[in-house]
């Protein structure tokens, strides 16, 4: 991929809530952790300014990506947790959604990673997050990712455990699909 050359890719975008002193650390371990356990090895990480951009391979299924990596996140940060309380906790937001992106001399660009962007730093996901304290990761989809994707194509996927909201953010009203996951299972 070049920058002339835009490709629909799947993006996600990890942002932290908690001691966290650069955005790179420890959040990167552990979406690298949640990656591996979910068999998401077609990937690359773009450090942002204010956590991390996940960049998928083209082709991938879709559904089995955010299904299984939201639910390995959701684990490494419950084992990442489990011995911590209160502000030593480390609570993630991620957002997914699919589109046109291309590489440039700064990175990957494009109409997906800006609303991935978007969609992470809403006050809907933020909310969603801070609803209870039992929460370590709350995830956004946009609506057309998760209509796309939604059940019966993916089991890990139902309509029906997500709350439907219109995120803001740049001026930009995003329909779009909230979740907030507690205790790993």
């Amino acid at each position: 991929m070049d920058g002339s050359d835009p490709v629909r890719r799947l993006c996600a975008v990890v942002e932290a809530e908690g001691p966290v002193d650069h955005p790179y650390s420890p959040v990167a371990d552990v979406v690298e952790s949640a990656s591996a356990a979910a068999g998401v090895d077609q990937i690359a990480l773009q450090v942002l300014p204010s956590g991390l951009l996940l960049v998928l391979s083209s082709g991938v299924n879709e559904a089995r990506v955010v299904s299984d990596l939201s639910r390995e996140l959701r684990n490494a940060l419950w084992r990442l947790n489990r011995r911590l309380s209160g502000a030593h906790r480390l609570r993630c937001r991620i957002s997914f959604h699919q589109g046109l992106v291309r590489l440039t001399d700064e990175g990957f660009d494009g109409q997906a990673v800006r609303v991935a962007r978007d969609l992470c730093g809403s006050d809907d996901l933020r909310a969603a997050l801070l609803e209870s304290a039992e929460h370590d990761l709350a995830l956004i989809l946009s609506a057309r990712l998760l209509d796309e994707l939604a059940y019966p194509e993916s089991t890990g996927l139902h309509r029906e455990q997500f709350r439907r909201v219109t995120a803001t953010a740049q001026g930009r009203h995003v329909p779009a699909y909230v979740y907030a996951y507690g205790e790993a299972t």
